[in-house]
């Protein structure tokens, strides 16, 4: 008998929590546990289409909100009750505490919340004190399983007292192996600076154009890649009219072969206001890219191979562009062999983090 999780997202679109869980899902063991998304949103998510080939299904109730709340939580009972899940596995940050209540009520075994971030990015206020107490205190009355990307991750959401498992976001490590970075082996005529991440305020754009926009000064022969949408594309895309980059920046969209793109770039740039972990940056270390990274990132990020630069963004973009010119100088990169062992070490290989959960589910 197959075991079914259900996993609980805003939406299946493209950002760091819903990979990590799709390179999860295609790496188990399918047979033994499927995976199922209920999701608060009426959108198609990215990943839906390839979800529903895998045999998963996806589940849609109305975004919760507190004039909504007791009949989505009626709603959500259904929904436990009649699916006889094994596990629920929340991605909601604080209203994971609110999924889980449900999922006790519903006599579900497993009940694991995952935090991705250090910050929700809401503005603070009474209510939203009180609101973030409230949820914490529920999380842990009925939560069997605490997970973080990161120790921060898991500290700003259950303390730093509560027994979090660490998951690192994994990914499959055969797709950069089999990219030995032909490219970076390979003469160019263009300094690649690039970026990859969702057009969003947490990630900085902004800054990152006036770091290139002076970098490309100094370095005529420079371009800049992003890769991402969202809903700070018009913002982005005004900014690179203004510093006069439209012929030097190109932005790919969402984009399925990161390995590939990353693998062209000389330097990745990283100027995030918060990340939970930035796994993006672990992905750029396998690709082997030097990486300048913003000092709010947390240091677990650093796969220690000298690849990663940690910034104050205080110290401002012209400062950043100078030692963003020093590390595009940089020429050697760690073998495939040695970034395959700190990947391995730090925990990063999808084949052994989707055993180690699928026991989990399993109640082993």
């Amino acid at each position: 008998m197959t075991n079914r999780v259900l996993h609980v997202f805003t939406a299946m679109n493209v950002g760091g929590a819903e990979t990590m869980i799709l390179n999860l899902y295609r790496a188990m063991d399918r047979e033994k546990i499927q995976f199922d998304f209920l999701v608060h949103s009426d959108e198609v998510g990215y990943y839906e289409e390839e979800i529903l080939a895998l045999g998963g299904r996806i589940f849609r109730l109305p975004n919760p909100q507190l004039k909504n709340l007791r009949a989505y939580q009626k709603q959500l009972l259904e929904l436990l009750r009649y699916n006889q899940f094994c596990a629920v596995h929340s991605h909601t940050h604080s209203f994971s505490g609110f999924i889980l209540q449900a999922a006790k009520k519903a006599s579900i075994p497993i009940r694991a919340a995952h935090s991705h971030t250090t910050s929700d990015g809401k503005k603070e206020t009474l209510f939203r004190r009180f609101y973030l107490s409230y949820m914490k205190w529920i999380l842990q009355k009925n939560t069997t399983h605490r997970f973080g990307c990161s120790i921060a991750a898991g500290d700003s959401l259950f303390g730093k007292s509560a027994d979090t498992i660490v998951l690192p976001n994994s990914f499959n490590l055969q797709e950069y192996e089999l990219r030995l970075l032909e490219n970076s082996s390979q003469p160019k005529d263009t300094i690649i600076i690039g970026h990859v991440g969702r057009f969003d305020t947490v990630k900085n754009h902004p800054f990152f154009l006036e770091t290139f926009y002076h970098f490309k000064k100094k370095h005529p022969n420079s371009s800049a890649v992003l890769v991402g949408d969202g809903p700070e594309k018009d913002k982005i895309q005004d900014l690179i009219y203004e510093f006069q980059l439209q012929d030097s920046v190109k932005l790919l969209g969402i984009r399925s072969d990161i390995p590939e793109i990353l693998s062209t770039f000389d330097v990745f740039l990283f100027p995030s206001f918060y990340e939970g972990l930035g796994n993006v940056v672990i992905e750029a270390q396998a690709a082997g890219i030097p990486c300048l990274v913003s000092d709010t990132v947390p240091k677990e990020v650093d796969l220690e191979m000298s690849l990663v630069t940690f910034k104050n963004l205080m110290i401002g973009a012209k400062a950043w562009a100078e030692v963003l010119a020093e590390m595009s100088e940089i020429k050697e990169r760690p073998s495939w062999d040695e970034r395959k062992l700190k990947l391995k070490m730090f925990g990063y290989d999808v084949t052994e983090n989707s055993k180690f959960l699928e026991k989990i589910y399993s109640g082993s």
